[in-house]
């Protein structure tokens, strides 16, 4: 049996408070500190800085139904893998993936992420990815 891992992967999908908080998923200098704060705090290192992109976010850019509203897709390269994220500001949701062939503290990143973006009800996993 092959006891080697591919990796730990943890999926984040945050809901926010309308308001301030919702405000602050459309601000790249906000996720961009904290995507430097939170490779700092899981002992990674960072290989290429984070990035950005902006979907244009108006209200009239809003649907009804599942199509996107606008938000901001990000990426950070780190020694160990990557971390990403996007997010809808209009609909106060985000969905963020931490990946790294290093084990790190799972709810260590969950508790960064709660406090940090001011969550208010999420979903959590924390995936153990082997090698076939």
């Amino acid at each position: 049996m092959n006891n080697m891992y591919a990796g730990w992967h943890l999926i984040f999908d945050g809901v926010v408070e309308p308001g301030e908080a919702s405000e602050r998923l459309g601000d790249v200098d906000f996720l961009r500190t904290a995507f430097l704060d939170l490779v700092a705090g899981v002992g990674m290192e960072i290989l290429v800085p984070p990035v950005f992109k902006v979907v244009p976010l108006t209200p009239e850019n809003a649907s009804s139904d599942l199509e996107d509203d606008g938000g901001v897709t990000g990426t950070c390269i780190i020694t160990t893998s990557h971390i990403s994220i996007h997010t809808w500001p209009l609909r106060s949701r985000f969905a963020l993936d931490v990946f790294s062939c290093k084990e790190f503290n799972s709810e260590a990143v969950s508790g960064f992420l709660m406090d940090r973006f001011n969550v208010k009800t999420r979903s959590f996993h924390w995936i153990v990815r082997n090698w076939p």
